[in-house]
């Protein structure tokens, strides 16, 4: 599939046609500076059959020290990768010295051979097309004349990059395995880790990742993507109309289109109330789960131990689920995440028979029936199981209102002992059965 980069200084709207192109909101927007940092990627497919990865980079603002140098290495490794450049100016401010800075910055790392287009964007009435003439001295052709905003030129835009799109070779429909947490607990690290290179921008300034970002992997031939998202606060944290407002709604995005949720926590602060109620959310929205215990290298063998047993006692009854202890400083228990993740994602897709379900579970229900309630005995007379990831099962049952969450719990154990679907939450759906006559 062939990359194509957005790149350019601060400002210039990369972000806005980046979510045009694509046909959603996936990057976030704000009229200010820095806004984007890391670079992410979208899909832009083309009713034809064609497909291009585009890649949005952060404004580039410098190669100073700190995050205005993880910045410009980011747009570096963007600039590397890609098969085509499209460098966007702003048409509204003109040409500034900040572009012609940018221009000879991107000759010492642009290939020889790299195609480059010149994108005007904010080009929405004819004085602006007029000015934009300006533009034609920078000698790169094609120039587009756009406006992201309004969408007047896309098309023409997207005409061109059709006709660069390839049809892809492999499949788009891939796994997506979603990295959450609180802000600060190693997720961008992990991330960086587990594709052996500085993907993703890490300092302890919270707030740092602000767009989720797909970086598309494989693991034993299969595809998929892992997905970074920023740390999650209390939502009454957050203040109102902020950057990192936004950011939060994209992470809870993320997590919600994930099909696997790997919680990242400190190991030396592991699974407090926040990180007990991102679990929560992933359970309620039907996610699978992993748990990454990050920073291990901080602690003791012994306690290593001893917090990976308490661990699995605060998860129940989601149980089993992977815990993992890893660093991504050391790279301990790296190479062990992609196969839980994809153990939890297979196991979320299995589909037991009915006639199994019904063989080995009323025996064992009718050996321990439920309590009376009321002078009532509920009793389950038949299970099927309708839905997978989540795990979903029906029970046909008498007096349905009365059965107790115990009873229920104690079926989703026996259910685990036929197919332990790791790392879900079993879902049950009652119905009432009418006594036959």
């Amino acid at each position: 599939m062939r990359k194509v980069a957005l790149v350019g200084r601060t400002n210039v709207g990369k972000s806005t046609l980046f979510n045009q192109l694509i046909g959603r909101r996936q990057a976030i927007v704000e009229n200010k500076p820095g806004v984007t940092r890391d670079r992410h990627t979208g899909i832009l497919n083309f009713p034809e059959g064609g497909v291009l990865l585009l890649i949005d980079t952060g404004g580039f603002f410098g190669e100073g020290e700190g995050l205005e140098a993880q910045v410009a290495q980011q747009v570096r490794f963007a600039v590397e990768e890609a098969d085509l450049l499209l460098w966007i100016v702003d048409g509204e401010t003109g040409l500034l010295a900040s572009d012609e800075e940018f221009g000879a910055w991107l000759r010492r790392y642009r290939k020889a051979d790299q195609p480059l287009w010149l994108v005007v964007n904010k080009v929405d009435n004819p004085l602006r097309a007029i000015a934009s003439t300006e533009f034609h001295r920078l000698g790169i052709a094609p120039l587009f004349l756009v406006s992201a905003t309004t969408g007047q030129g896309i098309q023409d835009l997207k005409d061109a990059l059709k006709a660069f799109a390839e049809v892809p070779r492999l499949s788009l429909e891939a796994p997506r395995f979603a990295l959450i947490g609180r802000p600060n607990v190693g997720k961008s690290s992990l991330l960086n880790a587990l594709l052996k290179q500085p993907r993703a921008i890490v300092s302890d300034t919270p707030g740092t990742t602000r767009d989720p970002l797909y970086e598309r992997a494989e693991w034993q031939g299969r595809p998929f993507y892992w997905v970074d998202t920023g740390g999650l606060r209390r939502k009454s944290r957050i203040p109102r109309a902020s950057v990192e407002r936004y950011a939060a709604l994209r992470s809870l995005e993320a997590l919600f289109s994930a099909e696997v949720v790997l919680l990242v926590t400190d190991a030396t602060e592991a699974l407090t109330a926040q990180d007990m109620t991102l679990l929560r959310q992933a359970e309620e929205h039907g996610r699978g789960i992993v748990i990454l215990l990050n920073k291990k290298d901080l602690l003791t063998p012994a306690e290593n131990s001893r917090l990976l047993e308490w661990a699995r006692r605060k998860v129940l009854p989601l149980e089993p689920v992977p815990i993992l202890l890893v660093s991504a400083l050391t790279g301990h228990g790296i190479r062990d995440i992609p196969a839980a993740a994809f153990q939890v994602y297979d196991e979320g897709r299995h589909h037991l028979s009915t006639r199994l379900l019904n063989d080995t579970l009323l025996p064992i229900l009718r050996t321990h029936p439920h309590p009376s309630v009321g002078g009532l005995t509920p009793s389950i007379r038949f299970v099927q199981q309708i839905g997978t990831a989540p795990p979903t099962f029906l029970l046909h049952a008498r007096h349905a209102r009365k059965l107790r969450q115990s009873y229920l719990l104690f079926l989703q154990k026996q259910i685990r002992k036929i197919f332990p679907f790791t790392g879900w939450h079993i879902r049950f759906q009652i119905k009432e059965e009418e006594k036959l006559e």
